[in-house]
């Protein structure tokens, strides 16, 4: 009963929608209506829009991943072609709570017109194109954007990393230091939207990365509209930036301190771009070893002419080494694309030059 009463209310809501664009109007014809002994139509709206009418073959979801599109599109489809309207344009519809960003991309390649309950409302008629874009509704959009965050964002990391392995569950858990149940949801959402394929069933399932361009995209497109980390600007005596490296590393392997060089003295590392840097930027677990390594340094805190800023971190899953090169240790290669997205001056270009040299091979 819960479940229809969302439909009832998503149905509501669509034609409230509707009405609301000018020179249109909408109503409900039919809820449940069944095309044989096995197919049912959610809804079927009769609607028009500046004179024209237009019928809108409607299916519900809760919520829309791009795989779970996918099977919407098919009954689609096939409620079309066993369905009869006489002259009236009809065009397949999608509604749900919330619909992710590669489920609405999907839905416009499929030109099925969709709905959500953040207000996005999107119909392709042949007279008359409507598309209002806006964010998923504030908690579902939590939702979708918590694979980006904490543990599950260390799990993405490390499959982007071996990217082309095929892993499991408790090989990601163990290397990730995170528990199974967490590796195994990871997975499940990211299969969801399509950027893993599969092999096997049950314990012995794994999965590959399939598509690092569209995790690549999703990332950036999530980092670009979140407020940068706080970062704490410091001078230390060096000759120069690798002087500087060597020394922190140093530092930190008396103090027992975790760390990572991101930013673009390690973009520079893995795909070289600019003559000079003469900065250093890093990551390192925070607490009382954090102040022991920046100690060791002799690190003064300065707003000016710094040469070392650390990157603000909330827990041990913040600090994760990709490679150690030349006895220093660095960020995996698209933690520090994505710190470079959230960076000044240059840092843009060389996050865009170091997704082409490296996170895109």
């Amino acid at each position: 009963m819960a479940v229809e009463a969302n439909e009832e209310e998503l149905l509501e809501r669509l034609i409230d929608a509707i009405r609301a664009v000018p020179h249109a109007r909408a109503h409900l014809t039919h809820r449940q209506m069944p095309l044989d002994q096995r197919r049912r139509i959610d809804g079927i709206v009769e609607a028009e829009i500046g004179g024209r009418a237009i019928e809108l073959i409607v299916e519900a979801k809760r919520d829309a991943f791009p795989r779970d599109v996918r099977e919407t599109v098919y009954q689609l489809r096939n409620y079309l072609a066993h369905y009869s309207s006489g002259p009236t344009e009809v065009i397949p519809f999608f509604v749900a709570r919330a619909i992710s960003p590669g489920a609405r991309e999907l839905l416009r390649h499929e030109e099925i017109g969709f709905y959500d309950l953040g207000g996005t409302l999107y119909i392709p008629a042949k007279h008359a194109f409507v598309h209002i874009d806006r964010p998923a509704p504030r908690k579902k959009s939590k939702s979708f954007d918590s694979i980006f965050q904490g543990q599950k964002a260390r799990v993405m990391l490390y499959v982007f990393e071996n990217r082309r392995d095929w892993l499991s569950v408790k090989r990601i858990a163990e290397e990730v230091e995170v528990s199974a149940a967490t590796a195994s949801e990871t997975l499940s959402e990211m299969e969801r939207r399509e950027w893993v394929e599969t092999e096997g069933a049950g314990p012995v399932k794994t999965r590959r990365l399939r598509e690092p361009e569209r995790l690549l995209d999703a990332w950036a497109h999530y980092v670009a509209n979140q407020k940068a980390r706080g970062i704490e600007r410091f001078y230390v005596t060096s000759a120069d930036v690798n002087d500087l490296m060597h020394k922190l590393d140093r530092a930190c392997d008396e103090a027992d301190a975790a760390y990572a060089v991101t930013g673009e003295a390690a973009a520079q590392v893995y795909a070289p771009y600019l003559s000079t840097i003469s900065q250093v930027r890093c990551r390192i677990i925070p607490g009382p070893r954090r102040d022991d390594a920046l100690d060791r340094l002799r690190a003064r805190p300065v707003s000016e002419g710094w040469n070392l800023a650390l990157v603000e971190t909330n827990a041990r899953g913040d600090v994760t080494v990709g490679e150690r090169i030349d006895d220093v240790g660095f960020a995996p290669a698209l933690q520090v694309y994505l710190d470079l997205l959230q960076g000044s001056g240059r840092a843009k270009e060389m996050a865009a030059h170091l997704r082409s040299e490296r996170l895109e091979h």
